[in-house]
């Protein structure tokens, strides 16, 4: 399980009844060893295969991701952000 520590910031969620949480987005304040770490461990959770879990707190989310693995990388002007999309296997 990839725990995420620091600072929460907004949150949005959205349920569905039946099935649970739909979406769920959640900003985060880490710190470089914070964010080395969490990296770490949701790498080992990828590389080991089955689901991939990342929690912060009592929330807790997880999928069981298809291959390929969707990275998407964007530099503008001082920002550097890579997003990773983990798809559940159908």
């Amino acid at each position: 399980m990839a725990k995420i520590l620091g600072e929460p910031g907004k949150i949005s969620l959205k349920f569905c009844s039946g099935t649970g949480i739909e979406e769920f987005k959640q900003k985060f304040s880490l710190t470089k060893s914070e964010v080395a770490a969490f990296l770490r461990d949701l790498a080992q959770e990828i590389e080991t295969g089955g689901k991939v879990e990342v929690a912060y707190g009592s929330v807790s989310l997880s999928v069981n991701p298809t291959s390929p693995i969707n990275l998407e990388v964007e530099y503008e002007e001082d920002e550097l952000e890579i997003e990773i999309k983990l798809k559940e296997k159908p």
